[in-house]
């Protein structure tokens, strides 16, 4: 049996809780008609549709001037070179890090080349040789800094809160 509310303030709170997550939902609804979101949204299924299309289109037309066989091992090869060297370089600006978390020192410019390490690493593990190639070019420091900086400008907090939290724990 559903209970009425006693007073005015007990109906108010009941209406808030009842209404205010539907509120919520609607304004995650409204977002999705934002003209911004739609072309960035269309920007994206485009990257996404573009760059498999390229790298299949490289990968054929390069079989056929030095064979199948040669691209593809050429194609895997740069790969795994390149996440051995992504992997190495992982690990030296990781100790970086930690050295400084445990310095107390905020590592502002670890994270921002860890940032692009760890792109580089997933441009690299995508097969293909133009993914290879943004992938080696996050290896070159000015490159990696500048998109590092980009990334961590939009998500400063959150590399804030990391920080805050991994000084609670001994590294």
């Amino acid at each position: 049996m559903l209970a009425l509310p006693a007073s005015r303030a007990d109906l108010l709170c009941a209406v808030q809780h009842a209404i205010l997550p539907l509120m919520v939902n609607v304004s995650v609804i409204l977002r999705f008609f934002d003209r911004s979101f739609i072309i960035k949204l269309l920007m994206l299924a485009l990257l996404y549709s573009l760059v498999p299309l390229s790298e299949i289109f490289l990968l054929i037309y390069l079989g056929g001037i030095i064979g199948n066989y040669l691209t593809l091992a050429l194609a895997a090869s740069t790969g795994l070179i390149g996440m051995l060297f992504a992997l190495l370089e992982f690990q030296k600006n990781l100790s970086l890090l930690k050295q400084k978390i445990k310095d107390g020192i905020y590592p502002g410019m670890e994270f921002i080349t860890l940032t692009g390490v760890l792109a580089g690493g997933l441009l690299l593990l995508t097969p293909g040789f133009i993914t290879d190639l943004l992938g080696f070019s996050l290896f070159i420091p000015i490159i990696r800094n500048s998109a590092g900086k980009f990334f961590i400008s939009k998500t400063k907090d959150s590399f804030k809160e990391i920080y805050e939290y991994l000084k609670l724990y001994d590294l």
